[in-house]
């Protein structure tokens, strides 16, 4: 569970540094990120001792100050599941896979391309996650970002194991 929710993290820290958090055309104030970003910190840290009731209300409230960020609602669906609240997990995937889509439309990045897919996988849809991954390898050749998660020991590797398995639906 450690290794997968640290992998998760690292994924997520790498994608995010290379698209940044946020629809660009919302302005949120500084203070509003800060708090959305400690609060998902706490709700990370709660997750990492199991304490999945406090982690789903800590995502929940900085989804409240932060509703575009899909990283939040990724954990938030990850939170869910752990509690076996399969409904609330699904819901809370499906918003984050929106989310990147809009983001790829919006800024064309290949990075968010990676997301959806590692998020297609949460739903349960690896075949459609990988064949995203192909797509995106295909119309970005040169992103290294894609071409270390569509490697065969990027995500597609991270979707065959137990822990990943236990996040998905």
């Amino acid at each position: 569970m450690k290794r997968l929710f640290l992998i998760t993290l690292s994924c997520v820290a790498v994608l995010s540094a290379a698209t940044g958090c946020s629809k660009k055309p919302k302005e949120v104030p500084a203070a509003v990120k800060a708090e959305a970003a400690s609060l998902a910190s706490e709700g990370q840290f709660a997750m990492q001792i199991r304490e999945f009731p406090r982690a789903e209300e800590m995502f929940q409230r900085a989804i409240k100050l932060r509703d575009d960020v899909p990283e939040y609602w990724v954990s938030l669906g990850m939170a869910r599941r752990k509690q076996d609240n399969l409904d609330g997990a699904r819901k809370a995937y499906k918003e984050a896979l929106g989310l990147h889509a809009d983001l790829y439309k919006a800024e064309h990045q290949p990075e968010q391309l990676a997301q959806q897919a590692f998020v297609l996988a949460l739903l349960g849809r690896t075949d459609d996650a990988l064949k995203l991954l192909d797509k995106g390898l295909k119309d970005h050749p040169d992103s290294a970002v894609m071409k270390k998660m569509a490697d065969p020991r990027g995500l597609p590797r991270t979707f065959k194991t137990d822990e990943f398995k236990a996040l998905a639906l």
